[in-house]
C-alpha cells in the first residue's frame, strides 16, 4: 500500500493544477488558511496560516519545531479550508505537501507581504527567521467551492 500511495503522490506532483479565474482572485485575497495536517495518532491538526497562490499551488512558511512541519514530513497529505468575511463562500482543497528548504526567504517575504504593512515587513521577516523555517507547498488533487455565493462579487 505504502508503495502505492508514493507513486501516485509522485503523479500527483509532476501533474499542473490550475485554479479556475473566480477561485484564483478569491485566492489573491490576504485570507486565512486553515491547514489540516495528519497527526501521528491518525487525527488531524488544524492550523490557520497565512498563504500565497502561485501557479496552482498553495505556499504557507512555517517552522521547523512545529507540529504540521514534523506531520507533513511523516504524510503529505494535507487539507485546507479558506473562506472569507461570507459564511457561505470558500473553499476545501485536498492535497500533497512539499517542504521547501535552502533559499525560502524571498518566498516567505511575498506571503508575509500580503497581510501586513510595508513598513513592518523587515522586522516580522527578521523574526520569523531566527529559527529554521521551511516554506510548505500544496499541490492540490481536489479543490470544492463551498457556498452558493460565488457569483455576487
Amino acid at each position: 500500500m505504502a508503495n502505492k500511495r508514493v507513486s501516485n503522490t509522485q503523479a500527483i506532483l509532476s501533474a499542473p493544477f490550475p485554479f479556475d479565474a473566480e477561485t484564483s482572485r478569491f485566492l489573491d485575497r490576504p485570507l486565512l488558511m486553515r491547514m489540516a495536517t495528519l497527526g501521528a495518532d491518525g487525527y488531524p491538526q488544524v492550523t490557520p496560516v497565512w498563504f500565497l497562490q502561485e501557479n496552482g499551488s498553495l505556499f504557507a512558511s512555517t517552522e521547523k519545531e512545529r507540529m504540521k512541519y514534523r506531520n507533513i514530513v511523516r504524510d503529505p497529505r494535507v487539507g485546507a479550508s479558506i473562506d472569507d468575511d461570507h459564511p457561505y463562500r470558500g473553499i476545501s482543497v485536498k492535497g500533497i505537501a512539499q517542504i521547501h528548504t535552502g533559499d525560502i526567504t524571498a518566498l516567505a517575504r511575498r506571503i508575509v507581504a500580503r497581510y501586513i504593512a510595508a513598513d513592518e515587513l523587515d522586522a516580522l521577516m527578521a523574526w520569523l527567521f531566527k529559527g529554521p523555517r521551511v516554506v510548505i507547498e500544496i499541490k492540490p488533487i481536489s479543490v470544492v467551492k463551498i457556498g452558493a455565493e460565488w457569483h455576487n462579487d
